[in-house]
């Protein structure tokens, strides 16, 4: 079990931070779920590297800080008391603890190394998705995989107020996994990636999925979004600068790393994308709109449909794209008419949130 901290000041804004401090920038953005326990948003709509709305954020400090730093979501460096609960947390890895791990090389950004391990509550569930997975919660029909996750419930605005666990139950429903979280809001500010704002006890559906990680040339890792808020940095009215003795650090160890084990999820994901992507190339994948004609094509998807085959299927490498998705971007009209009429789904989204 890896053993997880923050980054320090110096490593986000010295002459010495990290380069991916330097290359991708000291703003982060926060999962949906920091936002519903309480993520302090920003108000400029500051924006991260890749066009995300950012948050406050913790860091660990230098000796002799009567206040603990923290991450404006500007960007900029900050203080405030330690006991304060609206800020988020970005864990992060040193190199030591890095190396213990199966950090899985996904993807990079203008050459900045992201990586994959284990998994956290954090995308909102769609409307359509959260409702089934209420009324299934309301007719205790929904089924539980065992696992829970544990976050401080004591009122954002109580200081000095010692952690008070309470754990939510984590739910399977069409092979994901989700969590139901009562929102409490920071402020006005308080915007969840489908645009809508936290509303004050309303329950919420967090779908569970892999952490993606910033990898820096010297070892460190840090996530790249602010996975949680509502932990206050510290009960004490000042910081010596020990984070080992913090409050949140003593939350990051007891039960962060504990509920972060790597699973075998994202493996099997794996295994599972790469048994998809050799059934579109038997399926789908042969029509091909440059070559076919528009009368084979058609026969090619009267054969594929009369075998069974899904009409919505989708894969990664295809960006998540359904055969009616391609034939929109391949402007065949006929083949969409025909994809329609045979109830293919005209609201699925693709990798990048567009529909047919």
């Amino acid at each position: 079990m890896p053993e997880f901290t923050f980054l320090t000041a110096e490593q986000i804004w010295s002459d010495d931070a990290l380069d991916i401090m330097k290359r991708y920038g000291a703003r982060v953005a926060p999962t949906d779920l920091a936002v519903i326990l309480g993520g302090y948003m920003t108000k400029r709509s500051e924006r991260t590297y890749e066009g995300d709305l950012t948050c406050a954020s913790w860091s660990a400090s230098s000796p002799g800080d009567v206040c603990a730093p923290f991450v404006l979501a500007r960007g900029v460096d900050s203080w405030s008391n330690p006991d304060k609960r609206h800020i988020s947390a970005r864990p992060a890895l040193s190199p030591s603890e890095a190396s213990k791990i199966n950090l899985s090389k996904e993807r990079s950004i203008d050459g900045i190394r992201i990586a994959e391990y284990g998994e956290y509550p954090q995308t909102i569930a769609d409307e359509r998705t959260s409702k089934e997975l209420e009324r299934l919660y309301d007719s205790k029909s929904l089924r539980p995989t065992g696992k829970s996750y544990t976050f401080d419930s004591v009122d954002l605005k109580d200081y000095n107020t010692s952690f008070k666990a309470t754990s939510f139950s984590e739910y399977e429903m069409d092979g994901k996994k989700y969590i139901r979280v009562p929102g409490r809001p920071a402020d006005y500010g308080s915007k969840l990636s489908d645009g809508e704002l936290v509303e004050a006890g309303k329950p919420y559906w967090v779908e569970v999925q892999p952490i993606e990680w910033l990898m820096d040339p010297s070892g460190w890792v840090v996530s790249k979004k602010c996975l949680f808020a509502g932990v206050q940095f510290d009960t004490k009215e000042e910081y010596d600068g020990d984070f080992s003795k913090t409050s949140i650090k003593r939350y990051l160890d007891t039960y962060f790393a504990k509920e972060l084990v790597p699973s075998k999820t994202l493996e099997q994901k794996k295994e599972k994308d790469k048994i998809a992507e050799e059934d579109w190339d038997k399926t789908w994948g042969t029509i091909h709109f440059d070559e076919d004609n528009d009368e084979t094509i058609l026969k090619k998807a009267e054969d594929l449909l009369n075998k069974g085959v899904d009409i919505d299927m989708a894969v990664i490498k295809n960006y998540n794209r359904t055969p009616l998705m391609c034939a929109v971007t391949a402007e065949k009209a006929g083949f969409v008419d025909y994809l329609i009429s045979k109830g293919a789904d005209v609201d699925k989204k693709d990798s990048y949130g567009f529909t047919p």
